[in-house]
């Protein structure tokens, strides 16, 4: 087995019916090695609503993916399934929540649809609200954290 020194990332999910709030550890998943992005496995919790996702707000570790941090935006999409791949339009994004350290309880009806979630960021400045390509039709760079 392949020595794999990616980083972990933890999470809690709180309010979710048959889901204490335990920490989630979870490792990368291999993408294309042409995309500039990290994803990882956090979802298909079996979750019927979703409540909060909380994460640190200050400073953190530096290799802390959910650390706030000036020239990023950071994204809370929510599925009713996990998409099959990450697609690159306002549909496949699904709901975007920013202020994920935040109650999240106004999810609402939506969210109790929800099984799959997933974190994601990018840098602010490719920041358009809607999808992640840049003006030359390139992928802007994100690190998503499903």
């Amino acid at each position: 087995m392949a020595d794999d020194t990616s980083p972990t990332i933890e999470a809690t999910l709180y309010d979710a019916t048959n889901y204490e709030g335990t920490a989630v550890h979870v490792q990368p998943d291999k993408c294309d090695e042409e995309e500039d992005a990290v994803a990882y496995a956090l979802a298909y919790l079996g979750l019927r609503r979703l409540g909060s996702l909380r994460a640190p707000t200050g400073p953190a570790d530096l290799d802390d993916p959910f650390r706030q941090e000036l020239g990023w935006v950071t994204h809370v999409t929510v599925w009713e399934s996990r998409p099959e791949t990450w697609a690159h339009d306002a549909d496949g994004q699904g709901r975007t929540w920013q202020d994920y350290s935040a109650d999240t309880a106004d999810l609402g009806l939506w969210a109790a649809k929800a099984t799959y979630v997933r974190v994601w960021k990018q840098t602010a400045a490719d920041f358009s609200g809607t999808d992640s390509f840049t003006s030359d039709g390139a992928m802007s760079p994100i690190v998503i954290v499903e």
